[in-house]
């Protein structure tokens, strides 16, 4: 029975990762005080994205090193003093961004190689989105940082920078308002990186779209083709 569930997950793999997306999202940007429940949904998520995405060796086993590092800073800050939290904290952020980042190329290279289309692999498009603005949100938490001034921030959400959680499902939010180029005004790039970040985010949330559309069109129309000549 163990087996079969296996090989369920298996096949249906981007569409549990889908929904622990969703639900990762919902709870970081509902919930932005966060707490032990954010962490731990965070981690599952962490350990669910290199199961699913990662399937070659030497990635696996270099991406496992890259999570495991990620869950210990994460996990460590409760553990040590409050003036190391902002250390913590860039570091927590640099890691996990190269950690999303590595997932996205890999969904990208996958999707780019395969010469059939199903539903999975529109699933695995769609995760790898979600997994791209999370990274946005990381970089630009890790910008905010390292030069605050770069960002004009509404008093009304401002509270949320000192906060780890906080700090982080605001910049999970505005990435995904520039990533789908709808704007968020509550947080105002003025300067660079801030400016620049802005930039590249829309530019990457139109050409996504655009590269995996053509994508998904181009599959469709070789098997159209192949039907038509069987």
């Amino acid at each position: 029975m163990t087996g079969g569930i296996a090989v369920v997950l298996r096949r249906r793999k981007y569409a549990v990762l889908l929904a622990l997306l969703c639900v990762a999202l919902a709870i970081e940007t509902f919930s932005a005080r966060g707490g032990f429940l954010s962490d731990a949904v965070a981690s599952v998520l962490a350990f669910a994205i290199w199961f699913v995405v990662f399937e070659r060796r030497h990635e696996r086993a270099v991406m496992a090193a890259t999570l495991i590092a990620t869950l210990a800073i994460s996990w460590a800050r409760y553990l040590a003093p409050t003036d190391r939290n902002r250390a913590m904290a860039l570091a927590t952020d640099a890691v996990m961004s190269l950690f999303l980042w590595s997932a996205v190329f890999a969904i990208l290279r996958d999707l780019f190689r395969t010469r059939a289309t199903g539903a999975e692999d529109v699933l695995g498009a769609i995760c790898g989105y979600l997994i791209a603005g999370a990274a946005w949100g990381r970089i630009n938490a890790l910008a905010y940082l390292l030069v605050p001034s770069a960002y004009s921030i509404n008093p009304q959400v401002a509270a949320l920078l000192s906060d780890w959680f906080g700090r982080v499902a605001l910049f999970t939010y505005y990435a995904f308002a520039q990533v789908l180029t709808i704007g968020y005004s509550d947080v105002t790039p003025v300067r660079a990186p801030a400016t620049t970040l802005s930039l590249f985010a829309t530019l990457f949330g139109v050409f996504y779209t655009a590269i995996v559309v053509s994508v998904f069109v181009g599959l469709a129309q070789s098997a159209r083709a192949a039907g038509g000549k069987e």
